[in-house]
């Protein structure tokens, strides 16, 4: 799909690279100069910084998952060698011994999650986009470049609207949810007190999801701006 995306971009675009480089041969700075590869270098330092993002994580979730794994073993042999009087009561024993076994388990799950993050081989993003790196043509992979480059941003713009959306729903639902039930009992008392209450918890949701509607915008998106920022302004100055 990424593909298909790409190269039908490259159509839009061909015209235009095909006339630009007919004029090759003039002076640079002139209107018909090629234009730079403004959409690869962008896209390359954003994989770049995503994969360096990644592997902070990674080592980040790697330590937390040793250290959760250690303490959980440790109340886990705490819980077997200790005397049972150091409990209050046989239930008590059993419960630091369940909840010990299941942060060990978390610190298992969440310190594979790391390494498997850092088992990732570098510049995996040449691998993924093979067949950007891999074409010769500079206007042919310019295209294809913006090409991901949109479609990411696409990507993106419609996971922020969706997650804003769902987000200011929570309180609205968490509100329905108390008209509905206090309809089916026929118990109105204190249900301005019970909603008032549910909003405490999802006021955070609905400000979030107001700001990612409104002013938040995703990295990629970001990326597209500055894209087209620095081919308005290279244009420009072209003209000039």
């Amino acid at each position: 799909m990424k593909r298909f995306v790409c190269l039908a971009m490259i159509a839009s675009t061909l015209s235009i690279g095909a006339f630009g480089q007919s004029f090759s041969s003039l002076p640079t700075g002139s209107v018909g100069s090629a234009d730079p590869q403004f959409a690869l270098s962008i896209l390359t330092d954003y994989f770049e910084k995503d994969e360096r993002s990644s592997r902070t994580g990674g080592v980040v979730m790697s330590g937390i998952g040793g250290a959760l794994l250690a303490g959980g073993l440790a109340g886990v042999g705490y819980s077997f060698a200790a005397p049972a009087s150091n409990f209050s009561d046989p239930e008590g024993q059993m419960l630091m011994r369940g909840l010990s076994i299941g942060v060990s388990g978390a610190g298992l799950i969440v310190g594979g999650i790391g390494i498997g993050i850092l088992a990732k081989p570098d510049d995996a993003y040449k691998r993924e986009y093979a067949y950007l790196y891999a074409e010769t043509d500079p206007v042919v992979q310019e295209a294809i470049a913006f090409g991901i480059m949109k479609e990411l941003a696409d990507d993106a713009k419609r996971g922020r609207i969706v997650g804003g959306i769902v987000n200011i729903a929570t309180p609205l639902a968490a509100a329905g949810g108390r008209a509905v039930y206090a309809a089916a009992t026929g118990d109105w008392s204190d249900f301005d007190d019970k909603v008032l209450g549910s909003m405490s918890w999802t006021l955070p949701s609905l400000v979030s999801g107001i700001i990612m509607l409104v002013s938040g915008k995703s990295t990629e998106e970001r990326m597209l701006d500055s894209y087209r920022a620095m081919s308005a302004s290279y244009a420009a100055g072209a003209r000039d």
